[in-house]
């Protein structure tokens, strides 16, 4: 059994998030090169709402070889967008199957889908009326009374969500969380951040270009909700930086981290020794380790907020330090300094003054 030094062990550690977050971004990267690569092509005479629909074959549809893998990953984040409070995920077939099944699994809840034959349960019917199609869908009522949360492949014209809407507003008592789709396809209006009045996200931005391409990339949603699952995973390694951190004269141990906010690479890591604290030993480790690091954007993690005072002498505050990192834009923190009230979220302020 190789044994590691303590330091070893952070490294090993730096190492294991580093390379799972590499992965968690190489698949959603795989995600957007499928729907790059989908075919295309134009669907008239159609009945549908759109005369002549600019139709991209959905890469989740079944019909190609992609990896199932993908689409998990997907329904992980769409998961957590879905609001703590909903209790069923509503979907409609046929391509809303799969991703709901996905968010219903890692959220642990039941999925009701809507179909077009109603299995002789109790429903309500309507007309769905999408871009390139119209067709009668029956929707359990078992939903009622519920706080569900609309899940979907795909929204283009809007037709297929609002049927849902209408026909999930018919049944007493429901509410609806949400609208959460795969992607949006915005050939047909700019998209709104909510849909008859609920709010609305998506993971992928998808449309059919001028030359007849898909053109994918993530959402801003997706942006948002990756730092969220990325700022765990490294608020998690800066709190195992505090460990090796010697402990204050007020009973705490400090850790810091420095990722670059593009690339999401860790760049530095430090930890309060002696009297350098964690921010410092963070930015003096980026400095000396990555010569461009000027030219990088940088998110800074601390498990505490960078102190606004130092009786040390010749040093200067922590919030200063990491106020002189002009491409530093977000400083993440664990805890406010609660151990001295008259310096508490000063740090904060101190940070937010300069912007």
């Amino acid at each position: 059994m190789t044994l590691y030094s303590p330091l070893q062990t952070l490294e090993e550690a730096i190492k294991d998030i580093s390379a799972l977050v590499m992965k968690e971004k190489a698949m959603l990267d795989q995600v957007v090169d499928v729907y790059n690569n989908s075919p295309t092509y134009l669907v008239t005479e159609n009945h549908g709402s759109v005369d002549e629909y600019k139709y991209f074959l959905y890469p989740f549809k079944g019909m190609t070889l992609v990896d199932s893998r993908l689409y998990s990953h997907l329904g992980k984040f769409l998961a957590r967008m879905v609001p703590k409070e909903t209790e069923v995920i509503v979907s409609i077939e046929a391509d809303g199957i799969g991703i709901a099944h996905f968010v219903g699994a890692e959220r642990a809840l039941p999925v009701v889908i809507s179909k077009h034959f109603h299995y002789n349960v109790p429903h309500v019917e309507f007309t769905q009326h999408a871009g390139y199609h119209k067709r009668r869908m029956y929707l359990p009522t078992v939903i009622e009374g519920k706080k569900v949360a609309i899940v979907d492949c795909m929204v283009s014209t809007g037709g297929t969500v609002r049927g849902l809407i209408e026909a999930t507003e018919s049944i007493p008592g429901t509410e609806i969380t949400g609208i959460f789709c795969v992607n949006d396809k915005n050939n047909y209006g700019v998209r709104e951040k909510t849909i008859c009045g609920y709010p609305y996200k998506y993971l992928i931005d998808a449309r059919v270009g001028e030359n007849n391409k898909v053109e994918a990339g993530w959402s801003w949603d997706l942006r948002k909700t990756f730092w969220e699952v990325m700022d765990e995973q490294f608020y998690t390694l800066t709190e195992q930086c505090s460990t090796f951190s010697n402990v204050s004269r007020r009973g705490y141990q400090v850790g810091s981290i420095i990722v670059d906010a593009e690339k999401f690479e860790i760049l530095a890591w430090g930890f309060r020794r002696g009297n350098m604290h964690a921010e410092q030993d963070a930015i003096s480790m980026l400095k000396h380790n990555c010569p461009d690091w000027e030219t990088r954007r940088l998110t800074l993690y601390s498990t505490m907020e960078p102190c606004s005072y130092r009786n040390d002498e010749g040093q200067h505050p922590c919030a200063e330090y990491v106020s002189l990192l002009k491409n530093c834009k977000w400083v993440i923190i664990g805890s406010k300094d609660m151990a001295d009230e008259k310096i508490s979220g000063e740090g904060i302020k101190y940070l937010v003054s300069k912007g």
